[in-house]
């Protein structure tokens, strides 16, 4: 699916900007929040917006999909932000935790309390992509040609950081399906 396509892209444009835009205010607002500053933290803050409601759109798209029985859709959609986000999350989840780590340090714990937005970001994300997991274990329930259906466990499992990935793992190798009609 296009639209899987372009959230993939925008999740690595969000990865990007995440880690370049606070080096690049670090670097220009020295001596204190300036203009440039301001404009170039609020640019991020827009683009965070549009990656999510792109997000949400996509997911919308697969259950769309999903609705029309446009299975290989969802298929290869499922598989495209599943497994080709997998460096997103590591670079993500490695950066995050260092930036945190310094910022919670640096306030004596004050900033503690912003910890969970990155988090909460992060976790939308894999929602929103576990909908297409959603979508896709669905379907193979549908499709008894393809032996057996997955357990309702594994729609938990898609909407869980690390655990989807776990889930997606064995479908693939249970069901070993490369386009379903």
């Amino acid at each position: 699916m296009k639209s899987a396509k372009a959230f993939l892209i925008g999740m690595y444009v969000h990865l990007i900007l995440s880690i370049g835009v606070p080096i690049t205010i670090f670097l220009i607002a020295s001596r204190g929040w300036n203009a440039p500053a301001i404009a170039l933290f609020s640019f991020y803050l827009l683009m965070v917006g549009a990656v999510h409601v792109l997000g949400w759109i996509s997911a919308g798209l697969a259950v769309s999909a999903y609705y029309k029985r446009e299975y290989e859709k969802i298929w290869s959609g499922w598989r495209l932000l599943k497994l080709r986000s997998i460096p997103f999350y590591i670079v993500n989840f490695i950066y995050s935790f260092l930036v945190w780590f310094v910022l919670i340090g640096a306030s004596r714990g004050i900033l503690v309390l912003l910890a969970p937005i990155p988090v909460i970001v992060t976790c939308s994300m894999v929602v929103q992509s576990g909908i297409y997991g959603i979508c896709v274990i669905l379907a193979l329930r549908k499709m008894p040609e393809y032996g057996g259906r997955p357990t309702a466990v594994h729609y938990v499992l898609q909407l869980m950081s690390v655990l989807d990935l776990i889930s997606t793992v064995v479908i693939l190798k249970r069901y070993r399906i490369q386009n379903p009609s």
